[in-house]
């Protein structure tokens, strides 16, 4: 009898050590996953604030670049205040639209997508007008040039095909985002950066003496440097989701800067035409 009330105990003990490391076990692991779960909520709650905030410098962007553009254009119907317009609200439309599909998943559908790819071709096609429409101000070349952006524009929007096909069907996410987005990203970059880069030569050659010149050529440095940094965010940055309010912001800035250097060229022109 004392043999099996002995093992009997001992059975018990066993028993209670075993439920007792179980429940460490199960306490743990509720514990982690309240950890984890605690961590995801405060970084989308950090997303959720900086995504708000890109939206909030979104607005007054494009309220700062219509009240310039309206301004600086005397004449609303010439083909530079078209260009700019359009470049000031695809911009502005395509960071609206990707800030809520941000906060409302569910509006990541077709129509959606082809609603903001065919605002992106405006944008891919308006901007690099706009930076070729200036430059015939202290250059001339010949207007089959002003077509180049019209058919990349094109040609890039047409490949955004395999970015429905992965959105929709989550398949083929190597083709998307390791060939057509790179290619996308730095040809639009590449071109821009060669007509700032032609422009800032040619005006420093052509109109060196006057001083509103040396403010132009900062103006499209910056230009140059935000290429760059979009090139960067583009490619090295996993969540595209996050990183699309950010690009298309940077998209407006360039805008305002370049309604900035188109004031800065108005004004040398014409003391340029006054001296001479």
């Amino acid at each position: 009898m004392q043999n099996v009330n002995a093992k009997e105990g001992e059975q018990r003990s066993s028993t209670e050590k075993l439920n007792n490391h179980r429940f460490l076990q199960i306490c743990q692991c509720f514990s982690f996953k309240m950890n984890c779960r605690s961590r995801r909520i405060a970084h989308m709650t950090v997303m959720d604030e900086l995504v708000s905030a890109i939206c909030g410098a979104a607005v007054v962007l494009v309220c700062e670049s219509e009240y310039s553009s309206l301004k600086l254009f005397k004449r609303k119907q010439t083909p530079f205040f078209f260009a700019c317009q359009f470049s000031i609200w695809s911009t502005a439309l395509e960071t609206a639209l990707n800030a809520s599909m941000y906060f409302v998943i569910g509006l990541r559908a077709l129509p959606m997508f082809i609603v903001i790819f065919i605002i992106q071709c405006v944008g891919y096609i308006s901007y690099p007008m706009m930076m070729l429409l200036r430059l015939r101000f202290v250059r001339y070349f010949p207007e089959t040039v002003m077509y180049i952006p019209i058919v990349l524009g094109v040609i890039f929007t047409a490949l955004k095909y395999f970015w429905i096909h992965w959105a929709l069907t989550d398949t083929n996410h190597h083709i998307y985002f390791l060939i057509v987005l790179p290619i996308t990203t730095v040809v639009l970059a590449v071109q821009n950066m060669i007509i700032n880069i032609f422009f800032i030569v040619t005006a420093t050659k052509r109109y060196d003496s006057i001083i509103h010149v040396k403010s132009v050529i900062i103006v499209n440095i910056i230009v140059i440097i935000l290429e760059c940094i979009k090139i960067v965010i583009e490619l090295l940055v996993v969540d595209k989701w996050v990183i699309a309010p950010a690009i298309f912001v940077i998209a407006q800035i360039k805008v305002r800067l370049e309604i900035e250097i188109l004031s800065y060229i108005t004004q040398t022109v014409r003391e340029h035409t006054i001296s001479g």
